[in-house]
């Protein structure tokens, strides 16, 4: 009887077309919660305006969609290592574009926040499931560049969001952003229809059909026998929280949640306030909105670049860089500078902050088995969107306290150290399918 290790056969295959196929999937979903993510803050000075609010009570709007996300990406982690990585996207995409479409009909601050949050737990469910389904489908030697790409969905959404606020803001009014953020709803037949199941859930409930369907596709020069079986490590290892620590990784387990708290505060407190903070550095509603769309495409450009380099060189030490420069060009953002360079500085940060992340979520998902990895990064995103919950309460408080603008930068730099040394502790010895080998911590005893 012929067996059939099918992580094995994945990490040795070829690209295809059909690892396109996941990836497009993943990464147009994620498009859109990207997108939905950031709309509040290219509308921001609108809603300022027409609802008079203040700076604080604003950041604190902002901040009740990643209060619902920490919930959701708890509840997204374990519903996508139970009950499928594909249903959860779905069920995840359907919930953020109801919630943005009922945005778009709110009359008062009070029922825009119930909204946001409504859209805030489905955001939540999103990311991990797609990482982990991108990370379980791709072979071993291109396995963090897609990774780190896919995530970079995120950064597609923010420059859609940017660039839909420059082009409908204006003469639209500032609910046809989301109007526009409710489309994927439109594309969850597609979802149905070409997104795959996670490799190892198939073996472990014995859906031998799809099993042999993605096989052929990714490893049509295999041949299965109709009578073979199939194994994957760890497929039929439980899913719990407990787990997540198993094995010697709970240092590990810590240091990753710090890394996503840290850097979280720092992306969406930026995101939220980058616009604001621009106009208050002597730039106008314009310019603002172009250096906002710079954040997003240095995240872009760097992701993949980062994703190639961590696949030859090992992602702690592109993390560790990428922080690093990361505390530089955020506090360099304080010195009053010409719109280009602004621009180029502000392109810097969102590469190595966003750019960073998204690494982070690849190493993350190399680092720990697959039938845990969706509830650790629920976990660690949950952790990390509590930082997001205080990054726009904190710029929004620094606002209404009249704060420099060194002041208000310093605050989200010094996270990025904090994050560099973080990922510098992080036990690698103990990573899934590791041999035991000395971390760089360890190296430098």
């Amino acid at each position: 009887m012929q067996t059939i290790d099918v992580k094995r056969l994945i990490d040795e295959a070829p690209l295809t077309r059909y690892h396109w196929r996941v990836f497009l999937c993943c990464i147009i979903s994620l498009t859109f919660e990207g997108y939905d993510l950031v709309a509040f803050g290219a509308t921001i000075p609108l809603l300022l305006s027409e609802w008079n609010m203040s700076p604080a009570y604003a950041g604190l709007i902002a901040s009740y969609a990643f209060g619902a996300a920490v919930g959701g990406a708890v509840i997204g982690g374990a519903l996508g290592d139970r009950w499928g990585r594909k249903n959860t996207i779905i069920a995840s995409v359907v919930i953020f574009s109801l919630g943005t479409l009922a945005c778009a009909f709110a009359q008062d601050p009070n029922t825009f926040a119930f909204f946001r949050t409504l859209t805030g737990i489905g955001m939540g469910m999103t990311l991990q499931n797609e990482v982990g389904l991108v990370s379980e489908y791709f072979p071993n030697k291109y396995r963090q560049t897609a990774v780190a790409g896919v995530a970079t969905g995120m950064q597609l959404g923010g420059i859609l969001s940017a660039a839909a606020a420059m082009s409908l803001m204006v003469p639209y009014g500032w609910p046809s952003i989301y109007y526009l953020g409710a489309a994927p709803i439109l594309l969850v037949p597609l979802l149905i229809k070409y997104m795959p199941e996670t490799p190892w859930l198939l073996v472990a409930k014995q859906r031998q059909a799809e099993l042999k369907t993605a096989l052929a596709n990714l490893r049509p020069d295999v041949a299965v026998a109709s009578d073979a079986v199939y194994i994957y490590p760890h497929a039929e290892g439980k899913s719990s929280f407990s787990q997540v620590f198993a094995e010697q990784r709970g240092v590990s387990v810590g240091l990753f949640w710090c890394v996503y708290f840290m850097n979280i505060f720092v992306i969406w407190g930026t995101n939220t306030w980058i616009p604001k903070l621009m106009m208050d550095a002597g730039h106008d509603l314009g310019d603002s909105l172009w250096i906002y769309l710079c954040l997003y495409l240095g995240a872009l450009v760097a992701s993949p670049v980062f994703g190639h380099f961590a696949d030859r060189f090992g992602a702690k030490r592109v993390s560790i860089a990428a922080y690093c420069i990361g505390f530089v060009s955020i506090l360099q953002l304080s010195v009053p500078m010409e719109l280009a360079a602004t621009m180029a500085v502000v392109a810097v940060a969102g590469a190595c902050n966003a750019g960073a992340q998204n690494l982070t979520h690849a190493y993350v998902a190399q680092y720990f088995p697959p039938h845990v990895k969706s509830t650790m990064m629920g976990w660690g995103l949950s952790v990390g969107r509590v930082g997001g919950l205080l990054g726009p309460v904190a710029g929004g408080l620094l606002l209404s306290m009249q704060a420099s603008l060194f002041q208000s930068f310093l605050v989200f730099a010094v996270p990025c150290l904090l994050s560099a040394t973080a990922i510098f502790f992080v036990q690698d010895q103990h990573g899934y399918g590791r041999e035991a080998k000395p971390s760089l911590a360890e190296a430098g005893q």
